[in-house]
């Protein structure tokens, strides 16, 4: 329906919003901080249920931290994938826009036919990936792909 489209809508602004207060930290693990990411990461989790797991990517394409529903491997796959997709959305951008402040890129949002959204944001040198369920519906895990159904019946991951 519309009003659950517009609800979901909202969830994912709010997403993206606590992620510009995510983008405060350094996300360079070193020390302390490494103990002050994780329990951010963690709230963000509990304050949006929707978010079935995330991946953070430095600016070499490497994975630095991922949600523990994301294997390794996977987390790789969203890693690479989606930051040549930025790369070349930044590019595009560029292009066919004309103004400095109006063809830098905010954000990225891919939503799939099963109901999964793939959000990407950049920050100085760190690319933020989440991946959420639109659907409404419980999110069953299928362990052999690392993503997820949209509950009952539903298709593979992202």
């Amino acid at each position: 329906s519309s009003q659950s489209r517009l609800k979901q809508g909202e969830q994912a602004k709010q997403c993206l919003h606590r992620w510009q207060g995510l983008t405060n930290l350094d996300f360079s693990m070193a020390g302390a901080q490494t103990s002050e990411v994780d329990g951010v990461l963690k709230g963000f989790l509990t304050e949006f249920p929707t978010v079935i797991g995330y991946v953070v990517v430095n600016s070499d394409g490497i994975p630095t931290k991922w949600h523990e529903s994301v294997p390794y491997e996977r987390a790789l796959m969203y890693a690479a994938l989606m930051s040549d997709f930025v790369t070349n959305c930044k590019k595009c951008l560029k292009e066919l826009l004309t103004g400095p402040a109006e063809s830098e890129l905010g954000n990225v949002r891919i939503r799939t036919k099963e109901g999964t959204e793939v959000i990407c944001v950049t920050y100085t040198e760190y690319t933020f990936i989440v991946i959420q369920n639109c659907t409404g519906k419980a999110w069953v895990q299928d362990p052999e792909e690392g993503g997820g159904g949209g509950g009952e019946g539903g298709g593979g991951g992202a």
